[in-house]
């Protein structure tokens, strides 16, 4: 479970075809944005329900129409569709149960500020230094954050392997600039890049709608620094 990195950090990051095993990740680094929230982990069932989701997932062609190859490469980001898959139904499930995006963002960062108001959500992937970590952003009118669909391992003090989520959470008061970025060598390879005051970079990969976020938090970036040098 490594920090935040570039995509050059991992292999996997860069050819955007990877996801996170249990055993590339190591004990958790103190970062000033990152967060972690220990779980006890239960294994999966070998009967699990979703099986018929995940043969359809990995049949699909490269005929589907655009949003689903978008979907489609927003699952194969990571080496597993089926353990991807996993965690997009686990993520769905606290949505609907836990009513809406709104309140599990709230639960999840443990906000209490009233003020505070989700906008969009988007499905992607957190660029580490251990490989790509497949989550949610989250955008509101005070931060930027994302937290992995499902809990990552790491080798606690103890020796034992301990599970927790990963959770980034940046106010916008913070960034210093966002930058999308397309790759000339490989136009499919498309970066989101945010940078902090105090020299922290986050590299997020793999969106559904790359383009539609991109436009989402250029906008809020810039309504919230209008708003702070032109107060109401």
């Amino acid at each position: 479970m490594g920090p935040p990195a570039p995509p050059s950090s991992h292999p996997n990051n860069q050819k955007a075809a990877a996801l996170w095993t249990a055993e590339e990740h190591s004990e958790p680094q103190q970062h000033p944005y990152v967060q972690y929230s220990p779980v006890d982990h239960k294994s999966k069932s070998n009967n699990n329900p979703i099986e018929p989701v995940i043969h359809v997932f990995n049949s699909w062609s490269n005929k589907a129409e655009s949003l689903a190859r978008n979907i489609w490469q927003n699952l194969k980001t990571g080496s597993s569709v089926s353990e991807a898959v996993y965690g997009k139904v686990g993520l769905t499930t606290k949505v609907l149960t836990g009513g809406g995006f709104e309140a599990l963002y709230k639960q999840t960062f443990n906000v209490i500020d009233p003020n505070e108001k989700l906008k969009k959500t988007f499905a992607c992937y957190l660029s580490t230094s251990t490989g790509p970590v497949a989550g949610t952003l989250y955008l509101t009118n005070i931060h930027v954050a994302f937290c992995s669909d499902r809990p990552l391992s790491f080798p606690a003090p103890s020796g034992q392997v301990s599970w927790s989520y990963y959770k980034v959470m940046i106010p916008l008061a913070k960034i210093s600039s966002f930058n999308p970025i397309n790759m000339k060598e490989n136009p499919v390879e498309r970066y989101i890049q945010i940078a902090t005051v105090d020299n922290h970079d986050f590299w997020f990969m793999g969106f559904v709608n790359y383009d539609k976020a991109s436009l989402h938090l250029s906008q809020s970036l810039s309504q919230f620094v209008a708003g702070i040098v032109h107060p109401v």
